[in-house]
């Protein structure tokens, strides 16, 4: 198997999979690349010296003259992942001139929308999508940013006259069962309420992440007596599997949980609000990042993808992730695990004092408090995502 695309590989699982990005997209071409393919991915890198590029070319070269490269390993591997893709082809295209993209915004950074689904079906279906996070890649530095924005934020849904919670436009978008409509309909409620220019988007249901922890054997987290202790509770309150698990201490520290337990981690809310809640979810997200980028291997990363298959879809197509994969290999998310930094750099939405309690009595919402609040968080969202800011009056 060549080295290029071994390696891509590894990074996608990284930059894709692990923050719910499963690699649907995957099954709408081959994953044999061309030697064509690997010399855009390899001229599209800045992070690349000169010698590097011809060592990486000779490589290329090398592979497509001798296809038969591959071991046995890797060629079985590969025969089973390209089985798994074609049987599990989920994925939608977005009509990026109906998404309302803001022009203004550089190009230098690929904005995808992360939803994660919450309903207790093992497949993925339509329902609200209590995890809404926005994972802007730089491809002119190789940094992954979070900003995650509270699932109960009052916005207008284009469409529908009333303002309503951020987490119902997936949902409106996909009551006629076409999830792909709802990811746009998502994606376009962003972007007209928060200036943004989104038009990739990522879906994955509450089962498939807890399967993905699983496969990765779970994962360790940090937190409270309080978190450690709501999980317990929420588990037994409203079981979302039939596992027989041990209870998790409640004690302050680093604990090692299950899929169903992490997942359970990043949807508690009853001990504090929504904002806490949103932490959380970026949380665990960084911390699966930087496990996996650590140890990943070619044959974990096929039983990765074939778990996270069923439960999600994407509009990514193979050649995006290629793309973006080169630049991570030597941007700076690499660069700060390596150096023992925080992977990823994160933002929630709305900002402190920015926001209130309101809306009807039957669907209390945090509402901006004014209009200049409302810019006021745009504004933080292209500063921290673009370093500097493009609102449009």
């Amino acid at each position: 198997m060549n080295r290029l695309f071994k390696s891509l590989l590894a990074l996608l699982v990284c930059a894709t999979i692990l923050l719910t990005l499963p690699m649907a997209s995957l099954a709408q071409s081959s994953l044999s690349e061309t030697a064509e393919d690997e010399q855009a991915a390899i001229e599209a890198n800045p992070e690349l010296t000169e010698a590097e590029k011809d060592q990486w070319e000779a490589w290329a070269t090398e592979d497509a003259a001798n296809p038969s490269d591959n071991s046995p390993e890797d060629s079985a591997l590969l025969d089973e992942l390209s089985a798994a893709v074609d049987a599990t082809a989920l994925a939608g295209d977005a009509d990026a001139t109906d998404l309302e993209l803001n022009a203004d915004l550089p190009a230098n950074v690929t904005n995808i929308l992360l939803l994660g689904v919450d309903n207790r079906s093992e497949e993925l279906m339509t329902g609200r999508s209590d995890a809404v996070i926005i994972c802007s890649i730089n491809l002119d530095n190789g940094s992954v940013k979070l900003t995650s924005i509270t699932r109960d934020t009052a916005v207008t849904i284009p469409g529908y006259k009333d303002q309503n919670r951020i987490n119902v436009a997936f949902k409106f978008g996909s009551k006629d069962g076409d999830l792909a409509a709802g990811a746009r309909l998502a994606m376009k409620t962003v972007n007209r309420n928060f200036q943004m220019n989104i038009e990739k988007y990522v879906l994955v249901n509450i089962h498939g992440l807890a399967s993905i922890i699983d496969a990765l054997g779970g994962v360790d987290m940090d937190m409270t007596s309080l978190e450690a202790n709501r999980i317990n509770y929420e588990l037994r309150k409203e079981p979302m599997d039939k596992v027989k698990r041990e209870k998790v201490k409640a004690v302050d520290g680093l604990q090692h949980l299950d899929g169903m337990q992490a997942v359970t981690f990043a949807r508690i809310r009853g001990i504090d609000d929504d904002f806490a809640r949103s932490e959380r979810q970026r949380k665990l997200l960084a911390t699966l990042m930087t496990q996996v980028m650590k140890d990943i291997d070619l044959n974990k990363l096929v039983k990765l993808i074939e778990v996270a298959l069923p439960f999600g879809a994407t509009n990514l197509s193979a050649a995006d992730m290629m793309s973006l994969g080169m630049v991570v290999i030597g941007g700076e998310a690499v660069q700060h695990m390596q150096s023992g930094e925080s992977v990823l750099e994160q933002l929630r939405l709305p900002l402190e004092g920015t926001w209130k309690y309101g809306g009807d009595a039957s669907r209390s919402m945090v509402v901006f408090r004014t209009d200049a609040r409302i810019r006021e968080n745009i504004e933080a969202m292209q500063q921290f995502i673009y370093e500097s800011t493009f609102v449009k009056e």
